[in-house]
């Protein structure tokens, strides 16, 4: 018996000194967790009475001080006349009356770390530049009809052909059962040289559209040229004398007595 209380007394403490030591821990952690939420409850707590407690007042936000002109500075400025005020203009500026200036004084408002401009000594005037006049050039049209051997339509706008005088289409040449459809073969003849191609057209130097008449070009060769060279239309100016001239000595178009055999013949009556 006394062996066996000898040994059982160990255990019973070993065990005594188990349960103590694993309830330990937990006991600890439990008092943190109760003393961390009376930390927070507090916390609002205090928070919720500041709240109340706190007067309502408006945020301020202070207005940077107006700078401010000395007595002298104004009475140096109220002294000068606006008649005394003088000052170049700029080329192509108009001079504005004094009783459209601006009446408040002027001031430097220039920081101190920038170097301050010129001093205005007059007012200031607006300067429109001037308009610089459009240059020559040629514009390209696609799809040109023609009317009649001097008269093409570009974009619906009718365009006389510069320099020449053509005949309408329905004009004939010749007398009596002799005469033939010299303006139908002018037309078609035009048609022929045309082809579909694009026709480029010169608009003059300060001119915003297509002049009427206009010297128009297809494959780089003006029309009313070709046409004068060709014998159908007599030149109406001072350029092309040497084409009507070789058309003339060689009865070309117009210039032909009867109908020209190097026409075909369905010309006569196309439409």
């Amino acid at each position: 018996m006394g062996g066996a209380h000898s040994l059982g007394q160990p255990v019973s403490r070993l065990r005594h000194y188990r349960r103590w030591t694993f309830a330990r821990p937990r006991a600890t952690s439990q008092l943190m967790i109760r003393a961390l939420m009376l930390a927070v409850l507090g916390a609002a707590a205090f928070a919720a009475v500041y709240l109340l407690a706190a007067p309502d007042q408006p945020a301020t936000v202070e207005a940077a001080p107006e700078p401010s002109i000395t007595s002298t500075e104004a009475a140096s400025i109220e002294s000068v006349a606006p008649e005394a005020l003088t000052f170049e203009l700029r080329p192509g500026a108009e001079a504005v009356p004094h009783s459209e200036e601006a009446s408040h004084a002027v001031r430097d408002v220039t920081p101190d770390y920038m170097t301050a401009g010129p001093k205005v000594t007059g007012t200031l005037a607006r300067v429109v530049p001037p308009v610089e006049p459009s240059k020559a050039r040629t514009e390209r049209f696609f799809n040109a009809i023609v009317v009649s051997a001097g008269m093409i339509k570009v974009l619906g706008q009718e365009i006389h052909l510069a320099g020449i005088a053509a005949p309408e289409f329905d004009a004939r040449c010749g007398e009596g059962p002799a005469s033939w459809p010299c303006g139908r073969m002018a037309r078609a003849a035009l048609r022929g040289l045309l082809r579909g191609r694009a026709v480029e057209c010169e608009i003059p130097a300060g001119a915003d559209a297509l002049p009427d008449p206009a010297n128009c070009l297809v494959g780089g060769e003006n029309i009313s040229e070709w046409l004068v060279a060709q014998g159908w239309a007599k030149r109406s100016g001072e350029d092309f004398g040497a084409a009507e001239d070789s058309a003339r000595q060689a009865k070309l178009g117009l210039w032909s007595d009867k109908r020209p055999d190097d026409q075909p013949s369905d010309v006569a009556t196309s439409g």
